[in-house]
Order: C-alpha cells, then structure tokens, then sequence
C-alpha cells in the first residue's frame, strides 16, 4: 500500500491565459464544515490504496489516522456535491453545482486516538473528493483521492445501423472533467455529460461505414469539441479512452424511426377549485385521437376548452408569447361532468395547457405533451448528389427542445430548429458518399445557455437519455441507401 496526498479542491486553467472555463459552471457556495473556523486544525488522513491504481467507483481504500479523541465511534463522510443542470421555465441556465457530504459509515477510535478503517469509493462524479472523520459537526481528520473516469464500449462490432453504447462512470462536475468528446474515424460524433446523473451516464450512437475495423476515440473537450494536444493540457493526467468497432456484412438498418419517448413530466395541477380535468392519453404526436374528461363543473353549463401555445422565435428581434386556440365548446351533464373527444393541434412539441373556462374564467386545466414524430424521409435512395428532405412535426420551443443536430456517417452536419415554424420542420440536403448504405441521426442538444458563447451548444448530445437538461426527448435515425450511377453505353 502506498498513501497519497491530501489533494486540495481547484479548478484547472483553460488552455492559455485568459481563457478558464467559465464561472458560472463552477460549484456554488459552501456547504463545508461551517464550524472549522472555531475548531482545532484536522488532523490529516491518510488514504492508501494499491500503488499506481486508478481510483475508481468500487476501489477499496484504507483509512488512517492519529490523535484522535480516544474510545469514540465517529463518522466517515464522503466530500461531494449536489446540483447538476439548471432550467428555469422554458430557459437553459447552465449548470450549478453546492458541496455536500454524505456517511460512509462509522468507525471506531481506540484508546490511543488511532482509526484504521476500510472503505468503498462510492460511485459518485468524478475528480478531487475530500474524505473526513466528523464528530458532532467537528472535522477531526481529513484527506483527499481523485477519481479517475472509467469508459466501456458495447458492442464491439456488427453490420452497419449497429446501435452503440459508450457507458461512462466518474465524469466530474468541474469545467474540464466534465464533457468529453467521441470521435469516429477522426470526425466528431457529439459531446457527452453527466452534469444531472452524478458522473454516470450512456452515450448512443450508431454504426456506420465500410466493412472492416473503425477508431473510435473518447476527448475531453469542455466546448464541445476534442482537445487534440492533451498530453499538454492541465488535465493531462486523465484517460483518453480509445475503441475499435468492426463494422461486418450485412445491415442492421431500420426504417426511419424515432426511439422510445420516455414519459413526460407534466406540471401539477390544483383542483382547489372544486373542478377537475384529465386527458387521456397525456401524451403523443400532433393529430393525436384524445379525450378530455372532467368533474366538478356547474351543472348544463356551457363551456370553452382552450389550447395554449407559443407563437414567435428568438431571433428577429420581435420575440415570442403565449397564444391561445378555442378548441371546442361544449356542454356540462347535470352531474356537472363532462367529456369530449378532441385531436391535438399540429403545434410545438413540449408541454401545452388545455383549460375549460367560463366566460373569460378559467374553471380547471390539463396538460399534453406534444411528442416530435416523424413525417417522412424523402427520397430514400438514389445516386450521390440526390436532394433529400426530411419532414419532422412536433419540434419544441424551449431553450432545451428547439433544435435537433444532424450527422451524417457519424460526423456532424448541422441542426434545425422548430419555434419560428410552430414545430413544422424540413431538412433538406445533398446524399454523398460511395454506393452503400449511410446513415443520418438527429439528436437532441441545447439551443443557448447564459453565457451565449458556449460551442458545445447545437452539438449532437449523445448521453440525451440520461442527462439531458429538461425535457427527455429522443433521437431519430434515417438511413438513405447511395446507388450506383447508370451509364448508357455507347453502341
């Protein structure tokens, strides 16, 4: 066993001077032992753990320590934090994060003062974690370990449309351990995270190209893009994770498909009111078949159900507002109940609110969830240099939903946004590349963030199931099969 240093909680520099990573990223506020400044100066831990090993979630460690009060069982905390992405209405804020400290269990001082415990490293984010012995609120000891990210692939081959899974553990929250970039055949994929999910995350994407051995290669890149020279960076000492995946005969290629949509969270609504109002279902594409229902409402009573929306865009300078749609009228029982079937508007994707009203008062609400949904893909095959379009309804509005980013053959295209069209979107382009199957994949990411400047924003984020900030909205996968030219020959 060989001990380590106690590791003192900075954020590295950006690549140069004037260029660190920006501030509001960075953890916020204490969260530390707030009686410190009256105590007696910690005692140091020391943390051992097999010489040369990458500390990683599961790593047994060694605890030591002297000088304690003797004949007392204290606590063992593990330094973390707490906060992850941080959305406001329908506005991104970046990322916030406050230090926190969780028990890793109890142990026992003998009667000369000394602590000898093991431990397990939790899986937790990434990086520089203090390790404390705490009686009644008092650090009586303390020392530090970094925990080094791990990265696992699965498959490692099959036919071209193969899903992929990189599956990540022990991303940090600081700036510079905390996106990373994956690259396939030295073309940039998308950016990965794991700000909400504690370092622990799964980037998807899909495989393409010829038969035969493709590199895939895993970067740090806090903007969104692969830091090349990281062997000179000020976070050198963390692994660049490099892949191979074998693409094989055959083809694993679906039909255009969106993947699952995850449901939906959906705002709670009060029924203080007396009355109440469901939908069923609570979510699905535009023209989706829906009933609403409801209870509580005065007695042959005639009423107005109302669709709310959004209608503008950010960028003209003209800005956006709420609008509203009469959907239908409609007439109470005498039970006060009601129930009408209504189609839901072709509109933005995202949460809309439905009210029944009286007159201009509003009586109960519900919720949908325009789901995005696939049109068509058109053409679907022809020779390189074919015009192709894709039709996709239900794009959001939000910060966090408006835009989908296209690849092509796992390198990045560009994106599409959804508001200034009400969620109606046509993405048309040129098919390229040799006879063959190619794939084009639209993934969700960030349309702005407060600082305006981040590249990493309208990239393709390829952990969006896990980690995505807001809504949870899926990818979409296209195919378009490149044939061969015919020529006539001459007679």
């Amino acid at each position: 066993m060989s001990a380590i240093a106690l590791l003192t909680l900075v954020s590295a520099p950006g690549c140069g001077r004037g260029a660190a990573p920006p501030a509001d990223v960075e953890a916020a506020g204490g969260g530390r032992d707030k009686a410190a400044s009256s105590a007696p100066t910690p005692k140091p831990l020391t943390l051992n753990y097999p010489k040369n090993a990458a500390l990683v979630a599961g790593s047994e460690v060694e605890a030591t320590a002297e000088g304690l009060p003797p004949n007392r069982t204290i606590s063992l905390l593990w330094g973390t934090v707490k906060g992850g992405w941080v959305v406001q209405g329908h506005e991104f804020r970046g990322k916030k994060y406050t230090f926190a400290a969780r028990t890793l269990g109890t142990v026992d001082v003998d009667h000369d003062g000394r602590v000898q415990a093991r431990f397990t490293i939790p899986e937790d984010y990434g990086g520089v974690h203090e390790v404390m012995l705490s009686a009644d609120g008092v650090t009586l000891a303390q020392g530090g370990v970094e925990i080094s990210p791990t990265f696992e692939i699965s498959p490692t081959s099959g036919p071209i449309g193969t899903p992929i899974e990189i599956r990540v553990k022990g991303l940090g929250w600081r700036t510079l351990e905390s996106t990373w970039v994956v690259n396939w055949n030295n073309q940039t994929i998308g950016w990965v995270s794991a700000a909400d999910t504690r370092g622990t995350a799964v980037a998807r994407f899909r495989a393409t190209g010829p038969t035969g051995a493709h590199q895939v290669k895993v970067y740090t890149g806090y903007m969104g893009q692969p830091y090349l020279n990281h062997e000179q960076a000020p976070n050198a000492h963390l692994p660049r994770p490099q892949f191979v995946f074998h693409v094989t005969p055959g083809r694993a290629v679906s039909p255009s498909y969106a993947e699952p949509y995850p449901k939906q969270l959906i705002p709670v609504d009060d029924d203080g009111g007396g009355a109440s109002l469901q939908i069923s279902p609570t979510q699905g594409p535009v023209l989706t078949a829906a009933v609403l229902t409801g209870q509580g409402f005065p007695a042959n009573a005639p009423l107005t159900v109302v669709w709310e929306t959004q209608a503008g865009n950010r960028v003209s300078g003209n800005g956006f507002a709420a609008q509203e749609e009469e959907l239908a009228r409609v007439m109470t029982e005498v039970d006060g109940s009601l129930k009408l079937p209504l189609k839901i508007p072709d509109d933005l994707g995202g949460p809309h609110s439905i009210t029944v009203r009286s007159g201009d008062t509003i009586l109960s609400q519900a919720h949908f969830v325009v789901e995005t949904s696939i049109v068509s893909i058109f053409p679907t095959s022809g020779p390189a240099g074919t015009p192709v379009s894709i039709h996709l309804k239900g794009v959001g509005w939000t910060d966090y939903d408006n835009i989908y980013v296209a690849t092509y053959d796992n390198a990045y295209m560009g994106y599409a946004c959804g508001f200034n069209s009400q969620g109606d979107v046509v993405i048309n382009f040129t098919a390229a590349g040799p006879p063959g199957t190619h794939l084009i994949d639209l993934y969700p990411s960030i349309y702005q963030g407060p600082d305006g400047g981040q590249q990493l924003y309208r990239l393709p984020q390829l952990t969006y199931a896990d980690d995505h900030p807001g809504n949870r909205i899926p990818a979409l996968r296209f195919a378009f099969e490149v044939t061969a030219v015919v020529t006539s020959q001459a007679r």
